[in-house]
């Protein structure tokens, strides 16, 4: 070691303490951020569907296709509530004189198909998008065509068949039927409160302005061609008495609830088939690790300035 730093330049040392101030300060940021999730997701109770409260919540309950309509995964095939899915390129590249085989991205797709949690007689929406999914269904195989031709794999390939393909398939999926823990902002929308009978009101009088012909059959009653005041006071009116019943029958139909990205900075939108305490513990050793790497990076920092 000594003889490494007798050869090694001023210049060389600065630039070895600068990485590793800057690995200090990347790790205390994992640290703090990993324990800060920790904390979060300790902190929040599990709530049940039926009287989940509006806000940050965690609900606990088992995945189910809308309606009936089902999401495949674009190169499995496979029925799933949220895929991610990746092709990758194997490429020959030469790095100081030595040839090197890397796989290069060449497709990456991530679900926003929103999927039921149903807890009981209660259910609401999930909106995966911008969640971090952590599931526990994975696939990978190989193949020489950039799409995959086989399809509706139960079973990820050996990496034996890696050293013959030109392509590399993968995908991680959420399954139907699983029992997911979601921490995100529950809402409840109810379509009676999304729209006033006044905007209602002036949604059918645009609607009717934009077909000026049948605007006019309608309510041009001394027939000369245009709408007077009276006439369109008149058009006002039957538009008020419309918009009247459409949002009495808004009234009727269900609220409808969605769990989606939360709304607050820094609390994390998660999908897991992994319980709260797995989450915690998750979050935790990434917490150790950071902060064993930030005390690593110090004390290496501390060895370099001594040496200058």
């Amino acid at each position: 070691m000594d003889s490494l730093l007798s050869e090694m330049s001023r210049e060389d040392l600065t630039f070895a303490a600068a990485c590793c101030v800057l690995v200090a300060i990347i790790s205390l940021y994992l640290l703090i951020h990993n324990w800060k999730r920790k904390g979060i997701i300790e902190d929040t109770p599990t709530a049940k569907l039926r009287s989940a409260h509006q806000g940050y919540v965690e609900l606990v309950g088992k995945g189910q296709f809308i309606d009936d309509q089902i999401i495949y995964a674009p190169l499995s095939n496979h029925p799933c509530l949220w895929y991610r899915s990746q092709i990758q390129q194997k490429e020959s590249v030469v790095d100081s004189d030595r040839e090197e085989t890397r796989w290069r991205i060449v497709y990456n797709n991530i679900s926003d198909h929103r999927f039921k949690l149903v807890d009981g007689d209660s259910s609401c929406y999930v909106d995966p998008t911008h969640a971090e999914v952590n599931g526990n269904e994975h696939l990978t195989w190989y193949g020489n065509t950039e799409w995959p031709t086989k399809t509706l794999l139960l079973e990820s390939q050996s990496s034996f068949h890696e050293l013959s393909s030109k392509y590399r398939y993968s995908e991680s999926l959420i399954l139907p039927g699983q029992v997911l823990f979601i921490l995100g902002q529950f809402t409840t929308f109810s379509a009676i409160t999304q729209q006033s009978e006044r905007a209602i009101m002036i949604n059918l009088l645009n609607e009717w302005k934009e077909d000026q012909t049948a605007l006019k059959q309608r309510f041009d009653s001394n027939q000369d061609g245009t709408i007077d005041q009276q006439e369109w006071e008149v058009a006002r009116q039957q538009a008020h008495n419309e918009a009247e019943q459409i949002h009495q029958q808004l009234a009727l139909e269900p609220d409808v609830n969605i769990i989606a990205k939360a709304v607050k900075s820094g609390y994390p939108f998660i999908i897991s088939v992994y319980p709260q305490s797995q989450l915690a513990k998750k979050y935790q050793r990434y917490a150790l690790i950071a902060i064993i790497v930030f005390l690593l990076s110090i004390g290496s920092l501390a060895w370099l300035l001594h040496q200058f």
